[in-house]
This record gives structure tokens, sequence and C-alpha cells, in this order.
């Protein structure tokens, strides 16, 4: 039996869903973000139609992987928001490039080992 694996149905949103473990609303919500802006959640919850709190744990999931970055911004009378921007797409494809010659390389010694696994 062959590896399942199809290499048709590999592309960019089936590597960033690998790579970073993205949901699809994450993939949406960094699509609407990489054309550029700063947005708040409020703002991201409204274009994508959903409630803020799924925007939030969206564009927290992105930074956490570090394709969005996060700014604070203080209230002059009190208090504080978040602006949300896509990180250049250049860094995130140089990253990703890196991750994917490094999981290539540990893939590679894993099934070198297979031997000592079945053995």
């Amino acid at each position: 039996m062959k590896p399942n694996l199809s290499l048709e149905d590999i592309g960019c949103s089936t590597v960033l869903e690998c790579l970073y473990d993205l949901a699809d609303i994450d993939k949406k919500v960094f699509s609407f973000l990489k054309d550029g802006g700063e947005y708040r959640a409020k703002e991201v919850a409204e274009k994508m139609e959903r409630d803020q709190s799924t925007a939030y744990r969206s564009l927290e999931r992105l930074v956490d992987c570090g394709m969005v970055y996060k700014e604070k911004n203080n209230i002059r009378n009190g208090g504080y928001y978040f602006l949300y921007s896509a990180r250049p797409l250049d860094l995130i494809k140089e990253e990703a490039l890196e991750c994917l010659e490094k999981w290539y390389e540990r893939m590679k010694e894993s099934i070198e080992e297979i031997n000592g696994f079945i053995e």
C-alpha cells in the first residue's frame, strides 16, 4: 500500500493548513489582512460576518504562528485596543520554506529509522 498523498491536492491553502495548523476561518482572515491595512478584531468580525470572539481567536492563532502582527494602542482617557495586520508575505514564505526544509530532513531521518522501529 502506498502512502495516501495526492500531489494534485497540494496547494497553497493545504500547505498553510499543514505548516501552521490553520482552520478555514484563519485562512479567510489572513486572506483579508494580506491586502494591507490594520484592523481591530471587531472590524475583522464584521468583514467575515462572524462573532467578534471568533475573529479574535482566529487573529490570535495567526499572531501565535507568526503570520500576523498585533499592536497595542492606548486610548487617551484610559484603556487600549489592538490592531492586527499581516506580516509581509516574503517573510512568511521565507520562514515557511525554512520550516519545510527542516521537516523534510527530519522525515528522511525518520524513514531511515524504520528498520529499528519494525525490528
